[in-house]
């Protein structure tokens, strides 16, 4: 049984930890165990990994205290020699300060990018050619997250292994009769029911996502916003909400664990993020059949199945407005066999999720 030292759970259940669940569960059937640490009190799914015979380290954030993170990180290495690899999967190279550690120790350094941009470009710059020193492997969710992270010179020379965030499919896929009971229970019946799903902080665009459903709202009077996710700047975004006097048609519904339920009930899904790498949300929109309106800040890569439409971040609140409100009573499709063959299914063992398994086990 081999044991991978993972880095990337935070205490939010998000796109990176719903992959990190994924890829466990994948590569456990092929006796390869994840281990995780995190720098949050508290960390998503502990309960359900420590289940299935993984370890939880709790250590000290970088930017709190540098060196007792080090010194943290050399205590878990020097404690457990059989930690060979250590898998970081990150959203910018800022990460290089830690991974510093187990790379001086001897360890193999996997490196998986989760983004396409980032807030923090003076550190990524000056950090990334130390991280590209440190990697072994470079890994990324997309292309676009794969330049991003390790420079157009690695993507270009095929070292980039581009590996797709598999979900489980058959969760998503639309049910009429499912949809209309959700709607039922949830008081929707007869909306135009957008959903937003994305932790409130920057990169997601939260108060210009307030600023689109305003203008849609006056159009349609029909239109509610479902928001999933909670985040740092939770209490501003409701506040902000209240400014608008959108309070009785956005439902601000904090972290749930039942995505699936709340894309049946929802007639499209709305994503004006600043910048992604390759976000798991849309794929699991696309699963449930649901028509995405997204940022063109958001690669291309994101459209599996052709139900996806791309507005730039300059254009007006109009043009945003009419590709949403021109989803509404549109046919919802089965997308499984699309996202199937473009790797999408966790239900089967893709070529890329089985290279990554096989560098595991090195």
């Amino acid at each position: 049984m081999e044991r991978i030292l993972v880095f990337g759970m935070t205490d939010n259940p998000g796109g990176i930890e719903s992959y990190l669940m994924n890829m466990f569960q994948r590569a456990k059937e092929q006796d390869v165990i994840f281990d995780f640490v995190t720098v949050f009190d508290t960390m998503a799914y502990s309960e359900e990994v420590e289940k299935m015979g993984s370890r939880v380290y709790y250590i000290p954030k970088k930017t709190d205290n540098l060196f007792k993170h080090w010194k943290a990180c050399a205590n878990i290495l020097r404690k457990h020699k059989e930690y060979k690899i250590v898998y970081f999967n990150i959203l910018d190279a800022g990460a290089a300060f830690t991974m510093l550690i187990p790379w001086i120790m001897g360890r193999k350094i996997y490196v998986h990018s989760h983004n396409g941009d980032t807030d923090k470009n003076t550190l990524h710059k000056v950090c990334r050619p130390f991280m590209n020193i440190m990697a072994k492997q470079y890994i990324a969710c997309s292309k676009l997250a794969g330049a991003f992270m390790f420079g157009d010179k690695i993507l270009n020379k095929g070292r980039v292994l581009v590996l797709p965030n598999a979900i489980d499919i058959e969760k998503y896929v639309y049910d009429p009769e499912k949809s209309h009971l959700i709607k039922n229970r949830m008081g929707l019946d007869n909306k135009f029911v957008i959903c937003h799903i994305g932790r409130l902080f920057e990169q997601k665009n939260p108060f210009g996502l307030i600023d689109i459903f305003e203008n849609i709202s006056r159009k349609d009077k029909d239109a509610v916003l479902l928001s999933v996710g909670g985040g740092p700047l939770e209490t501003e975004f409701k506040a902000y909400i209240q400014k608008k006097n959108l309070g009785d048609k956005i439902e601000v519904l904090g972290v749930r664990r039942d995505i699936p339920d709340i894309l049946q009930c929802a007639d499209v899904f709305l994503l004006p993020s600043f910048y992604e790498g390759l976000p798991i949300v849309a794929i699991e929109a696309q699963a449930a059949g649901l028509p995405c309106v997204l940022s063109s800040a958001i690669t291309s890569e994101t459209d599996i199945t052709g139900t996806v439409s791309f507005v730039s971040l300059q254009d007006s609140k109009e043009k945003w407005t009419e590709a949403v409100c021109q989803c509404k009573g549109k046919e919802r499709a089965n997308n499984i066999k699309r996202l199937t063959d473009a790797y999408y299914n966790i239900r089967y063992l893709s070529p890329p999720q089985q290279k990554l398994i096989n560098w595991f086990k090195q």
